[in-house]
């Protein structure tokens, strides 16, 4: 039976790990990922909450990438177009192929990456990490879950699931409400803008997975 790990991994050469460690307050959240062997290995990714001159200067000289432009740029966040230089690359995203593994989401910040990825089997986690080791890549494993548990059909990322529970408990939530955006700002180490919108990416995501999908369902 296939599980889906969410675990976080960091070294000085995984992709973007220099332009997130010079930009900390920056954080990154994985749109699409395409890499193989034989073709151009691109990110697309949403950046937010952060200092974009500064962003955009680390990526410049971020030796995992090769180029980058702006797809599209809104008001607090943009997306980026990212191709990755592979000779300067640990060969992750092969590894993912190889194990017969698919990335479900992506987020980094701080030098450091949370994966969502689901493995078709639990050896194919344990062989991930003894690759991570081989490679000295930190590896950590958050979460472990078999597909159809209550928890994953929400489909929250970790920081989403964060924010929301740090929300509920603080009574952000509330009818007056009991704590500020700025007050969850603190408690989260990120800046408003970033806890305004994982919130409502998250109960976004709620709504889609509870109250539509029971509606596709009946």
């Amino acid at each position: 039976m296939s599980v889906i790990a969410e675990f976080t991994i960091s070294a000085p050469d995984l992709v973007l790990t220099a332009t997130l460690e010079a930009v900390p307050e920056m954080t990154v959240e994985l749109e699409q990922q395409m890499a193989s062997q034989s073709e151009t290995a691109l990110l697309i990714v949403w950046a937010t909450g952060g200092d974009f001159d500064a962003f955009d200067d680390a990526l410049h000289h971020d030796p995992t990438i090769e180029s980058h432009s702006i797809v599209e740029e809104l008001d607090v966040r943009k997306l980026y177009r990212l191709r990755m230089n592979r000779e300067a690359l640990f060969p992750v995203y092969p590894a993912y192929q190889e194990l017969g593994a698919v990335p479900m989401a992506g987020h980094g910040a701080d030098g450091t990456w949370t994966r969502r990825v689901r493995f078709p089997e639990r050896t194919g986690l344990v062989e991930f990490q003894q690759f991570c080791n081989r490679n000295d890549i930190a590896f950590s494993l958050e979460r472990l879950y078999t597909p159809g548990d209550s928890e994953t059909a929400f489909q929250l990322t970790e920081p989403q699931r964060e924010a929301l529970v740090s929300a509920h408990e603080s009574g952000y939530f509330e009818v007056p409400r009991d704590a500020t955006l700025s007050e969850l700002s603190s408690t989260l180490n990120i800046s408003k803008q970033s806890v305004s919108e994982r919130l409502r990416r998250a109960q976004s995501r709620l709504v889609e997975n509870t109250i539509l999908g029971k509606r596709k369902q009946s």
